[in-house]
């Protein structure tokens, strides 16, 4: 054994000695041993051999052990009534053990995790087990097991099935019973990694510990207090997700008991932020369970219930409230605020418009039960607060019609763009004029406005939905048509505008897959000229229409002129090939440095060489035959085609034949 080690294994057995007094002497000398560098080398390199002949990290550990039970034993026999300088002198001596642990712990597993988990596992849950040690240490070991057990993923490997559920049972008794000391969200945060790696590394809980979750939710509403709900929530997610397939129907009934909690507590309590970001994920949860695929009744695999019907209603009616009160916080505050609504708000809602929007309910009067205190609720003679709520897509065009501020807009432009791209049968057929009609009333508002982008994106879900109905009377088709020809002619006059070109060119493209108007020759012009630059919106909008129309032979403008008329041999087809290959080329070649656009990396060379392939038929030769007559770059496209990876072997073997 080396001197070092020699030293060390003295001083822990020094640790051991009767009296206190010697014991305190080695405590300064213990701390320095252990960081000494050529005892951590010595203590390090026996660990990973796993002889325990010699002394390794582990056996320190032990030493350390009965140390702290000596101290501990002192502080359990002392006197109970004794002066307040006393008092202050133990509380010091019980901080000043637990650091010496948490340092020991720190110093051997700082370069890896060297310590046994099960001899770590061990002490913290005779500790925490122990009334006496875990109302002095159990705050200190159960941040020792939350960072240094749980947060090693090493160590999750070690610890048996049996061990994940004693851990379960005891920190969730701790939750709903804590200690005066112990931080209750603290005991949260564990439970949650405690779920997270039982569901992972075994089985996972069984369905008996639901009961945990169930009591701590009505915990949360009787005492008042939302500490550690979130990762208790987050926790249960885990746990109901790994019994969702096995167990669905109990998954159910389980949220028909616990949501009208949580709406209570949404409505009655001041909650934060991430706490409401869970609640949404568990209502989430809840919809996907009850509802698989948007199904809406039993026989396509909907589970109904009575009680489930209600709280869909009332959480509804929360919603609405929450976004509206989102709109206003927006509106009156001071410094600068994103109009948009978090996706998954915004998600969640669009599923519930999807069950309850029924074409023959108007409005309903429902039972706010939840809102009943328990006072309330044990007096049968008081009744259930009662409220009138509107339903149907009426609900959302009053919203897109009355709201003058993005902050109240931008929020239903989303739900409504949402709820018919998830569901476009949910949008019936009479409601789809006077629905356009509101979008193109939005559109020409605030044209660099934060609504703008949003209004489009609803527009194009609006058009993909149109396009897929094959039953519309001629009528409506004939003003759906003149509404089309309206909105085609405001989108393609913002084309120019870059930040929502992306927009515009996904609405023109949704227009066209609907073919809900012809395509006219100003619309090829696009791609022949400077009006807007090849990119990625463009490309793909370009594919799309060649996909679907015949490119003409020319594009006039007036009975003679062509949009050529500077280079009368090219045809349309040529032109199109002459922006997307060689945009920006021609002027100022020997100056520039910026890439041709369809060189770039993160440009779709897919959809450029669809084009190519549709244009020139996959006729390399007809395509050199065209790149021939271009003014002459090869120069700069040596140079750059050097320097690019292009994987597209059509547009590769045209550019490369051409320049080389």
């Amino acid at each position: 054994m080396s001197l070092a080690l020699n030293d060390l294994l003295i001083c822990c057995r020094q640790l051991e000695h009767d009296r206190a007094t010697e014991r305190r002497k080695e405590v300064e000398k213990f701390k320095r041993l252990i960081r000494d560098p050529e005892t951590i080398q010595h203590l390090d390199r026996h660990s990973d051999s796993k002889q325990s002949k010699y002394l390794n990290w582990d056996a320190v550990f032990r030493f350390l052990q009965k140390y702290v039970q000596k101290e501990t034993e002192c502080l359990r026999t002392a006197k109970p009534s004794v002066s307040a300088s006393t008092q202050a002198t133990r509380q010091k001596k019980m901080q000043e053990i637990s650091s010496l642990v948490k340092y020991f712990i720190k110093c051997a597993n700082k370069r890896a995790p060297r310590l046994k988990c099960q001899e770590l596992l061990n002490y913290i849950m005779d500790t925490v087990k122990d009334s006496f040690n875990g109302a002095v240490y159990g705050a200190d070991c159960s941040n020792i097991l939350l960072k240094d057990i749980l947060s090693v993923r090493k160590y999750w490997c070690e610890i048996s099935q049996q061990q994940w559920l004693e851990l379960f049972s005891v920190y969730f008794n701790l939750y709903l019973k804590p200690p005066q000391d112990m931080n209750r969200v603290l005991v949260a945060r564990i439970i949650h990694a405690v779920t997270k790696g039982c569901c992972l590394q075994t089985d996972g809980l069984n369905s008996k510990f639901l009961d945990f979750f169930s009591k701590a939710i009505q915990h949360a509403r009787q005492e008042k207090s939302a500490a550690g709900l979130n990762h208790i929530l987050a926790a249960f997610i885990i746990f109901l997700k790994t019994l969702a397939g096995n167990f669905r129907i109990r998954v159910c009934q389980l949220g028909d008991e616990i949501l009208p909690t949580l709406l209570y507590i949404w409505t009655q309590h001041r909650l934060n932020d991430s706490l409401k970001e869970v609640i949404i994920e568990l209502f989430q949860l809840q919809i996907y369970m009850h509802h698989p695929k948007g199904a809406k009744t039993q026989e396509k695999g909907a589970y109904e219930s009575s009680k489930w019907q209600s709280i869909l209603y009332n959480l509804y009616d929360l919603l609405i409230n929450e976004i509206s009160h989102i709109g206003s916080r927006g509106k009156y505050s001071s410094g600068s605020r994103n109009v948009a609504v978090k996706e998954n708000l915004i998600e969640l809602m669009a599923d519930i418009c999807h069950q309850v929007f029924n074409e023959d309910t108007r409005s309903l009067e429902i039972s706010q039960s939840y809102t009943t205190t328990q006072r309330e609720f044990n007096d049968y003679s008081v009744p259930c607060k009662k409220k009138k709520i509107e339903l149907g897509w009426e609900v959302i065009k009053d919203h897109l019609q009355k709201s003058q501020s993005d902050f109240d807009l931008v929020p239903w432009l989303q739900i409504t763009t949402q709820l018919i791209s998830k569901y476009p049968s949910s949008l019936p057929n009479f409601e789809l004029s006077s629905l356009l009609m509101i979008l193109y009333q939005l559109l020409p508002q605030r044209r660099h406005g934060e609504r703008t982008p949003y209004v489009l994106r609803c527009l194009m879900e609006v058009a993909l939905c149109q396009g897929k109905k094959s039953n519309l009377e001629g009528s409506q088709k004939s003003d759906l048509l003149k509404l089309w020809s309206k909105i085609w002619s405001v989108t393609f006059r913002g084309i120019s505008s870059e930040q929502i070109q992306a927009e515009n060119f996904g609405l023109l493209g949704a227009i066209i897959q609907g073919s809900l108007i012809e395509v006219d020759r100003e619309f090829w012009k696009l791609f022949t000229g400077s009006a807007c630059r090849p990119s990625c919106p463009a490309v793909c909008c370009l594919t799309l229409a060649m996909n679907i129309c015949l490119v003409p032979e020319t594009v006039r403008t007036g009975v003679e002129q062509n949009v050529g008329e500077v280079n009368r041999n090219f045809s349309l087809k040529e032109l199109i090939m002459k922006w997307l290959l060689l945009y920006q080329l021609e002027d100022d070649f020997e100056d520039s440095s910026e890439l041709p656009p369809v060189l770039h990396s993160n440009f779709p060379h897919l959809a450029v060489e669809k084009i190519l392939v549709s244009l020139t038929m996959k006729n390399c030769k007809a395509a050199m035959n065209f790149l021939q007559r271009v003014p002459e770059c090869t120069k700069k496209m040596k140079k750059s085609l050097r320097s690019q990876k292009l994987k597209n072997c059509f547009l590769r073997q045209l550019l490369t034949r051409w320049v080389f």
